[in-house]
């Protein structure tokens, strides 16, 4: 196993997701990583509904037991200009693999009722020091920056998993999921001037989990983790088992709350980007527009630093990670 580096100090955190399997792994991370200070987890549509996608975190909550709770509040149910699409073929009918009671986790009723709220009032309380992790679509940061700029403007840094820049999408031939789910929403955060950090499916591909590992790992660490773990898991993998030839999953939202713990393990690359909201197959495709370029008519050059990319990942530091949190 290799080597987890030195953290900086502790990082306030809100996170904002779509619940599904990986969204479950990824809030496992944030949880239990010393580095980050989760204040907020806020929901929103797009791998199911937004009401289980609050009961997912709610059951996250409940294995996990965290000593600090974070507040959680229940987001947009529907893109912004939209109807819902969803991946209940990659994650379950309920978003976790169909395997859980279905029985209303312990916490429901605390839930607070508007996402858009709760992003707006976690900028307004630590600005510069907050950083916000989009695991999902990024329609409820879209909502938040159009009903109070002013405020979302004072945040230090958003991380959006999302997007696909040289390699094909995991949403027909050329869009990533998140974006493809709202694109509005990912070209208002892309061009609102924010600081943006993009985690693409080139990164988050090169990270699979396979089954095989997953097991042996679980089975040296017994208890109520690994087994919600290898439950919620199981149908996930075996989806891409059919689809992609391997009985594993990607870890495409943990990179995402790696990339909030340790930026240092990732390579970035500032850029001017666009989302493609108009084309019939094209619609969610990131599009990286190369320095000097001229841009469309009618889009805007964001600052100097206010995008960058992913472009490289330390594989064997970032599992090395994941695993040490995860299992540790």
């Amino acid at each position: 196993m290799g080597t987890v580096s030195t953290f900086p100090p502790k990082a306030t955190v809100l996170i904002d997701t779509d619940c599904g399997v990986d969204d479950a792994l990824a809030l496992i991370l944030a949880l239990r990583s010393p580095e980050l200070d989760v204040r907020t987890i806020v929901t929103v549509a797009g791998n199911v509904e937004v009401a289980l996608c609050t009961r997912n975190v709610l059951r996250v909550l409940a294995v996990l037991k965290p000593d600090s709770v974070p507040v959680v509040a229940q987001g947009s149910a529907r893109p912004l200009r939209r109807p819902l699409f969803t991946a209940k073929e990659v994650h379950g009918d309920d978003g976790l693999g169909d395997v859980l009671p279905r029985r209303p986790p312990p916490g429901l009723s605390t839930v607070r009722a508007n996402g858009t709220r709760a992003i707006i009032d976690f900028c307004r309380r630590w600005e510069k020091q907050g950083t916000i992790v989009a695991v999902g679509p990024l329609t409820n940061v879209a909502r938040a920056w159009m009903r109070s700029p002013s405020v979302v403007s004072r945040i230090g840094r958003i991380v959006s998993m999302g997007g696909a820049f040289h390699i094909p999408g995991n949403t027909g031939p050329v869009a990533e999921f998140n974006y493809y789910v709202d694109p509005e929403a990912a070209q208002a955060v892309i061009a609102s001037g924010l600081s943006l950090d993009i985690i693409p499916l080139d990164i988050t591909h090169q990270v699979p989990l396979l089954r095989s590992d997953l097991e042996r790992r679980a089975q040296a660490t017994p208890g109520p983790l690994s087994t919600f773990v290898r439950d919620v898991t199981k149908s996930y993998m075996l989806y891409h088992e059919a689809t992609e030839g391997f009985n594993g999953g990607y870890l495409h939202d943990p990179v995402a709350v790696a990339a909030a713990a340790d930026a240092s393990l990732f390579e970035f690359a500032e850029a001017q980007v666009a989302v493609e909201k108009e084309g019939l197959l094209t619609r969610g495709m990131t599009v990286r527009f190369a320095e000097g370029t001229a841009l469309p008519p009618g889009m805007k050059r964001v600052g100097a630093g206010s995008v960058r990319i992913a472009t490289r990942l330390d594989r064997e530091r970032f599992l090395a990670l994941f695993h040490e949190r995860m299992w540790g």
